[in-house]
């Protein structure tokens, strides 16, 4: 009798399994077939970009080899083909360098695409920083004084890495134009800041002193004028 009483227990999870699997069939051969597509297309993703990464940085390597052989020109036009069709890393790299081209030829353009990338949300902030700061140098190369302040000043007074070597600079374009109150005050704030690398304090501790040297010894202080026996008259 148990065995009949098994037998009808099979027959019913046999049943129930059955019209589960009629019931929910579609979902799973679906649910399948999206986990196979969504594999294969992050491959072919993935292999795609590490093709195209390592297409960008075979290119991005020839444009800087003609840079180092003298071939601004030339240069200059592999950069902006890495520019148009490269993933965004190297297209920013190669915005960068193209920049740096420019210079040698046409400053003010030089400036304006440094700004560009200086500008662009889409940029992390460190390389908009080096691209504000090299705009900043080509500025100074320009006798731009004061653009060049500007462009500084920002990065001043912006929370990043490249605050100290700004502080530097202005302190270094003040001393050589003999502004030396703003120079020791330029310097001084490196001095002062603990945070400021040990290398930059110790330069901006000679700096100092060369700054110093340049203002020549401090006359003594006037000796206060003896009173006058029985007040004044």
């Amino acid at each position: 009798m148990s065995d009949i009483f098994h037998e009808v227990d099979e027959d019913v999870r046999r049943d129930k399994a059955a019209n589960l699997w009629k019931r929910y069939q579609t979902p799973v051969i679906v649910g399948a077939f999206l986990v196979v597509v969504a594999t294969g297309a992050y491959s072919f993703y993935e292999s795609n970009r590490i093709k195209a990464a390592e297409g960008a940085n075979v290119r991005f390597g020839a444009a800087a080899a003609l840079a180092t052989q003298g071939k601004s020109a030339e240069a200059l036009a592999a950069f902006e083909s890495v520019i148009k069709d490269s993933p965004k890393g190297y297209a920013t790299l190669a915005r960068l360098r193209a920049a740096e081209e420019m210079a040698q030829s046409d400053k003010t353009k030089a400036v304006a695409a440094f700004d560009a990338i200086a500008a662009d949300k889409g940029v992390d902030k460190l390389t908009q920083q080096v691209a504000k700061l090299r705009a900043g140098l080509v500025l100074l190369e320009l006798g731009e004084r004061q653009k060049m302040a500007d462009h500084f000043g920002e990065l001043v007074t912006a929370d990043g890495p490249l605050r100290y070597t700004a502080q530097e600079l202005l302190g270094l374009d003040a001393l050589q134009d003999s502004d030396l109150d703003e120079a020791d005050r330029a310097f001084k704030v490196i001095l002062n800041d603990q945070e400021a690398p040990h290398a930059m304090r110790q330069r901006a501790s000679a700096y100092k002193a060369l700054l110093d040297a340049a203002r020549g010894p401090v006359p003594p202080a006037a000796a206060p004028a003896a009173p006058v026996p029985g007040g004044a008259k």
